[in-house]
């Protein structure tokens, strides 16, 4: 599987693994164009939730913008993930915003998560199936009953900020989840979850409707910046010169394009199974609703939701390094955490679907959206919590590019910081695995 630390930009051919979303959904994409254009105000690279959004906002202000996708459109993880629409921004919650950054920010914060959302939600009104949206909210389970008073103390939290979430004791979470690790939950009821290549079909067309380029299988080799003429890209397809360069393919940028970018951020995999569909039975013994969205309070979470066909997804870490991704050793994993978790489903001893999908994780656990270097605007960082946020995230990449001020929040305000000893990325993320697993 391509590596964005080890591989130059992948190539048109280099799909790996399809996911559940692929094998069973029929999307409409638009039509892509077949070469690339010599000039352009705006290019864009990376045809996800990111850089579609950003490449709409651009084209709806009357801005000339082309997006340059190494792959198929959405080939990276806005077909890959489970669908989690939440509030989130990285791996921080409102109360750790409001401790590291004050409260007036962590208000903001919420401001955007609303934002974010509320652009989600209109997405979803331009497809047919609604992107097979699931509104019963988002889960978030103490898996012992250590993790109970921390998590309740997050629900206290929120409250102070006027969230619309509901406190679950464990006699009432047993109603919905029927788990030995599920000890009590935060029910945030404004969550929901959808088929995430839906949502991305639905993107595409919106920013095909506002006049984009699109132009898949097409990586893009080379980015330079020229100062004052713009940048200079090479692509697969041919050469093509920008005002501004918008970077939007996050764990999937390549070491090798931007490389002080690059640095700045960990490519880490997450990996999905779907089992067979359950019987009505087994539905019945984990009392598990389609309608819910679920994750654990593991510092190597793991998440879950029923599918509308019955099938359980059921996600966490990956292998560390991408020649690894595809290994059923780590099927094997999930399947075994399954287990653990539903245990009435021992008799469920194979999967349907085993995919992976790169994240780009943060030295300080939030993203940053804006200006990188001359011409050249960056959004990445999500530490595997974008669904929503990244489509905000490409809005307001647009919106700083074409000159605009931004809501006064640090992840517009800041750049990433840059790993110490990015060399050694990986083995760090391979010894804080083993040591979050202690923890767990």
């Amino acid at each position: 599987m391509y590596d964005p630390l080890v591989n130059a930009p992948p190539g048109p051919h280099d799909a790996p693994e399809p996911s559940y979303w692929q094998k069973s959904t029929e999307a409409e994409f638009p039509a892509c164009v077949g070469d690339v254009p010599e000039e352009v105000e705006f290019a864009v690279i990376g045809a996800g939730y990111t850089g579609l959004n950003a490449a709409r906002t651009l084209a709806e202000n009357g801005r000339s913008v082309a997006v340059f996708e190494a792959n198929s459109l959405a080939w990276g993880c806005s077909s890959r993930n489970a669908g989690f629409v939440m509030k989130s921004t990285g791996r921080l919650g409102l109360s750790a915003w409001a401790e590291g950054f004050g409260e007036t920010i962590a208000k903001g914060i919420a401001c955007e998560h609303r934002t974010a959302l509320k652009l989600i939600t209109e997405t979803t009104q331009h497809c047919p199936e609604q992107c097979q949206r699931q509104s019963g909210g988002y889960l978030k389970v103490a898996h012992k009953p250590e993790a109970i008073k921390a998590l309740h103390e997050q629900y206290q939290s929120l409250k102070q900020f006027e969230q619309p979430v509901e406190w679950l004791e464990k006699d009432a979470l047993s109603q919905v989840i029927n788990s030995p690790q599920a000890h009590a939950a935060l029910r945030f009821t404004d969550c929901f979850a959808v088929n995430p290549l839906l949502l991305a079909a639905a993107t595409a067309r919106r920013a095909a409707s506002a006049g984009v380029q699109l132009v898949e299988h097409c990586p893009v080799t080379s980015a330079v910046s020229m100062g004052d003429k713009g940048v200079y890209l090479k692509t697969a397809k041919g050469n093509v010169r920008a005002c501004k360069l918008l970077v939007c393919s996050n764990g999937y940028t390549s070491q090798q394009l931007l490389p002080k970018l690059a640095s700045r951020s960990l490519p880490v995999l997450s990996s999905i199974i779907t089992t067979p569909p359950l019987s009505p039975e087994q539905v019945d013994s984990i009392r598990l609703s389609p309608e819910y969205a679920v994750m654990d309070t593991r510092v190597l979470k793991y998440y879950f939701r029923l599918l509308p066909d019955n099938r359980l997804l059921f996600g966490g870490r990956g292998a560390i390094q991408g020649k690894n991704a595809e290994n059923s050793t780590f099927a094997k994993r999930l399947l075994k955490a399954l287990h653990q978790t539903f245990p009435q489903l021992k008799d469920v001893t194979r999967w349907d679907s085993f995919w992976s999908g790169w994240v780009s994780v943060s030295l300080d656990d939030y993203p940053r959206v804006g200006k990188f270097s001359d011409n050249i605007y960056a959004s990445m960082g999500y530490c595997g919590a974008g669904v929503s946020f990244s489509a905000l995230a490409g809005q307001r990449l647009a919106e700083c590019a074409m000159g605009e001020t931004l809501p006064e929040l640090p992840y517009y305000q800041s750049q990433l910081k840059p790993f110490p000893l990015p060399q050694f990325r990986r083995l760090g993320q391979w010894l804080y695995y083993h040591y979050g697993r202690l923890l767990d």
